[in-house]
């Protein structure tokens, strides 16, 4: 059965670095497949008005589309998402789309188990900022299975691969490894839960996960650093009870603003005509 491969790709470059690396990687699938790419820059997404509304009914007031790239991607064997780093993070887009996910949640847009591979490319090495911990912590929000995680380096178009057989090389092994049983393999100093290597300390040997949000501690062995991170109980999307539960909440707080909204009135009424709106 030929599979569906969606690349969101959220570079407004034709034939940029985001998209040849895709298509690279799309290349090397042994399994057969068609792929449809979806550039995010160029989809009109409105921003989330925070009404909840798709809670309840799984469909949002703003029309746009929105729709159209959810259903995309709910009806995928599997995903690609690639972001250039603008700002030592990625392309805003991301975020815009993410906060409208909430209909996501619902069995009819689902993602949950999806495998993804998420790409980040940056001009300068090193200097990819937070552009992939964005992208992991998307995919983990949204359910999806994280197969792989890669910055790639290069700035004008076509440059990722221009002399550098490494970065060609790799795309292939990911193209491989999309639809393998093969398991991802993370770093002692990773964290064991989702592979990050973005850690907030808390005091002492505390730490926790940014990326998939559990808590841990660091522990080092002579020379040797590594991650110990347990599963949070208290997380609202690492596992599909948390985030069902956390809708739940979400549907409660409604609930709770339709019954306290005149008294919350009489406290922001005052604060109304206070400075000028530009």
């Amino acid at each position: 059965m030929t599979k569906k491969i969606v690349a969101l790709i959220l570079s407004p470059r034709e034939l940029g670095n985001c998209e040849i690396i895709a298509k690279e990687i799309c290349r090397n699938i042994p399994e057969e497949h068609e792929l449809e790419l979806i550039r995010l820059t160029a989809k009109d997404i409105k921003p989330c008005k925070g009404c909840y509304a798709c809670l309840a009914n799984g469909t949002c007031p703003l029309d746009d589309d929105f729709t159209e790239v959810a259903r995309s991607m709910a009806a995928a064997d599997a995903i690609i998402i690639a972001s250039p780093t603008y700002f030592i993070g990625a392309n805003g887009v991301l975020k815009v789309f993410l906060d409208r996910c909430m209909q996501l949640f619902s069995a009819k847009y689902s993602l949950r188990g999806k495998p993804v591979i998420n790409l980040v490319t940056a001009g300068i090495k090193g200097e990819a900022g937070y552009s992939e911990m964005m992208l992991n912590s998307f995919s983990l929000i949204l359910g999806l299975n994280l197969r792989a995680s890669e910055v790639f380096y290069g700035a004008l178009p076509g440059e990722v691969f221009f002399e550098n057989d490494e970065q060609c090389k790799r795309a292939a092994v990911l193209g491989k490894d999309l639809f393998s049983d093969k398991e991802r393999i993370y770093a002692d100093w990773a964290c064991p839960m989702c592979g990050s290597d973005v850690i907030q300390l808390l005091g002492g040997d505390k730490v926790q996960c940014v990326v998939c949000r559990n808590y841990g501690k660091l522990d080092k062995d002579g020379e040797k650093l590594s991650l110990k991170i347990e599963f949070n109980p208290d997380n609202i999307f690492f596992t599909e009870e948390q985030a069902g539960r956390h809708g739940l909440w979400l549907q409660d707080m409604k609930a709770r603003f339709m019954k306290l909204r005149r008294k919350l009135a009489v406290l922001t009424s005052p604060y109304k005509d206070q400075g000028r709106w530009l």
